[in-house]
């Protein structure tokens, strides 16, 4: 078949709704002409390759397209407070026992996720089984991130002078330097008096009540200006804030997330919560 057939067929190809084509004045089925490399085909079969090569190319085009759309969902959008984020701050290098002077953190067993909850740190009888990171604050752009429990115990004395005010900054400076995953996180800071307040006012812990009462006992880094005792504020294991801590206790760190932070959903996290908002990194 000449070329000046071909050329007159592919010009009465019509694009409705899709690909389609027709023939009038020549039954495509009946005409043939030979390929580049010697094999004899029809151009009926020609224009049906093409046709199905195309539209295996467009389905393909149209997965990774919707692939893409799932990494545009931003976590902002859809995250609620209380929800779990599936963040991960690392595992710890080095076990480490509770502590038991001014100043010092532990609590923790080697190789084991810093989302998971030391149980308890003073009061053992009460303790935590709450494990992950939680949406703190969301204000449409970025998210900011509590542990869910608490990750490590803190040693605070009221008899060591100017300590309530040096503990509050090393929770601050623990959280910035232990728990800032780069590829997600801007800053770090320990749980202050006025987010902790925040969570539910005052008042009986709500809906919200897991968010703020843990099941344990913990520091909040903010002194207590309101003690004669050298305190700092805390919350206890029901979640009232009517106290004032000294000696071993629990902490909190907060991360702030990085604005457009993106997900595909939520999915299982490393530390046992079924639905956990996963985590891709800004592109910009």
């Amino acid at each position: 078949m000449g070329g000046g057939y071909l050329l007159i067929i592919i010009i009465l190809l019509v694009v409705t709704n899709g690909i389609t084509y027709g023939v009038t004045s020549i039954q495509s089925e009946s005409v043939s002409y030979q390929k580049k490399g010697g094999e004899l085909t029809t151009v009926k079969s020609a224009l049906d390759e093409l046709i199905n090569t195309s539209l295996t190319k467009i389905d393909t085009l149209e997965e990774k397209v919707s692939d893409y759309k799932k990494l545009t969902i931003y976590l902002a959008d859809n995250a609620k407070v209380g929800d779990y984020v599936a963040y991960d701050a690392g595992d710890w290098e080095t076990s480490t026992k509770k502590p038991t002077e001014q100043g010092e953190f532990g609590g923790n067993d080697a190789n084991t996720n810093k989302g998971y909850s030391v149980s308890n740190c003073g009061d053992i009888s009460h303790s935590t089984s709450l494990n992950g990171w939680r949406v703190l604050k969301n204000d449409g752009t970025t998210v900011t991130l509590v542990h869910a429990g608490q990750p490590e115990c803190y040693y605070h004395s009221s008899t060591i002078t100017g300590s309530k005010n040096a503990s509050a900054k090393l929770l601050d400076e623990r959280s910035q330097s232990i728990y800032v995953n780069p590829i997600y996180a801007d800053s770090a800071h320990a749980l202050n008096y006025e987010e902790a307040l925040a969570i539910t006012g005052n008042g009986s812990p709500d809906e919200k009540a897991t968010l703020r009462a843990i099941g344990s006992a913990y520091y909040l880094a903010t002194p207590n200006s309101n003690s004669e005792r050298n305190t700092l504020l805390c919350v206890n294991f029901i979640g009232s804030m009517n106290c004032d801590a000294a000696n071993v206790g629990g902490f909190r760190p907060v991360v702030v997330l990085k604005p457009g932070i993106l997900t595909t959903g939520q999915e299982p996290d490393k530390v046992g919560n079924e639905k956990a908002w996963t985590l891709v990194a800004p592109t910009a």
